[in-house]
């Protein structure tokens, strides 16, 4: 639970506040390991549920192998019925050594590459892809000179 609350520590509630407009009334944190990778995770929930961020960094020595596999086409393979139906990974300027918007405005999230972690952070809500965007790269900012 150690490395969870480490993620927990990259944003503060101040952080958070002046670009949601509400303090988070907790953080909870989750960990997980998988073949090389560490996962550690910080759900930073508000008052208006919707806005809650979430936070993700994966580390390890695999960090690069699976971002070239994610977004520079080493894990799409010809012909993959359910890679065709997603919409392919948004270049975001600007972050780390390297940043993606992935996924729908519901669903999707802010994905950054620095040294050897993988910075992932969300947030719901009404807005579309670029006003997430407005939201997430700020607290990317923040979160990387933790890193």
């Amino acid at each position: 639970m150690l490395l969870a609350a480490a993620a927990c520590a990259l944003l503060s509630f101040a952080e958070i506040s002046a670009v949601q407009g509400e303090k988070p009334l907790r953080t909870k944190p989750s960990t997980s390991d998988a073949s090389g990778l560490a996962v550690e995770r910080c759900f930073f929930e508000l008052p208006t549920f919707p806005k809650s961020i979430s936070l993700e960094v994966t580390r390890g020595p695999r960090v690069r192998e699976l971002w070239k596999d994610s977004f520079h086409e080493g894990g799409k393979r010809e012909g993959d019925e359910e890679e065709k139906d997603k919409s392919p990974p948004q270049r975001v300027r600007g972050l780390g050594e390297e940043a993606f918007w992935v996924g729908d405005p519901r669903l999707g999230g802010l994905y950054v590459l620095r040294k050897n972690a993988m910075l992932r952070l969300a947030v719901g809500g009404p807005e579309g892809v670029a006003g997430k965007l407005r939201k997430l790269k700020p607290l990317a900012r923040k979160a990387l000179t933790r890193l």
